[in-house]
């Protein structure tokens, strides 16, 4: 990654494109990301999004091309979520935020609060292996947002997640959207709909 002069820019991709042996998944993609930005990454299975979403979370490097980012610690300023990211099964939703928490040195968040947010509380105690995919769902969504980041990738937000789960990620984008930008992956039509412009692979 390589910072941004321009500072009303939150992430810049230019020309980045992604190859798998002679595939190209895409290529030429340009892509700027500014203050209340919600980004809709659309496209068929297989098309490269969830790709595209690892690249611009700094999970992956592109194959060609370069992304910016204005951000003072990509430890907290850029998070992740997404429907295959890995939970470690004998920890507790609580015991994976305080862990978290270290890692990122978040000393002053009240996870409790952050817990109930994402409709927790009652399996704060709860082993991740012994929680539903909706609830596991809701454990990322809190992991994702805990350092309240300036960017947030988001891979299939309602993937696994019931009516209620669905209503929480429109109020995670709303808070979201106030306090930075998004990037989201979807091909829900409700989910479409927070997008202030598209890409389609």
């Amino acid at each position: 990654m390589y910072p941004v002069h321009n500072e009303s820019v939150i992430l810049s991709a230019c020309g980045i494109g992604k190859r798998f042996g002679a595939r190209w998944l895409f290529a030429g993609l340009n892509i700027n990301i500014e203050q209340g930005d919600c980004l809709i990454v659309t496209g068929r299975n297989g098309s490269g999004k969830s790709t595209l979403l690892k690249l611009l979370a700094g999970l992956e490097r592109p194959t060609e091309g370069e992304i910016k980012t204005t951000f003072q610690s990509d430890q907290t300023d850029r998070a992740y979520c997404a429907l295959d990211q890995a939970v470690f099964p004998a920890l507790t939703v609580l015991e994976h935020l305080e862990l978290a928490a270290e890692v990122r040195n978040l000393t002053r968040l009240d996870r409790n609060e952050l817990i109930a947010s994402v409709g927790l509380t009652e399996h704060k105690s709860h082993q991740a292996q012994h929680l539903s995919s909706g609830l596991r769902s809701r454990l990322k969504i809190a992991l994702a947002i805990q350092s309240q980041p300036k960017l947030l990738i988001w891979d299939e937000p309602g993937v696994a997640l019931d009516e209620a789960g669905r209503e929480l990620v429109s109020k995670v984008v709303k808070e979201q959207l106030q306090r930075g930008a998004l990037i989201l992956a979807t091909n829900d039509p409700e989910e479409r709909r927070f997008g202030t412009h598209a890409l389609e692979l």
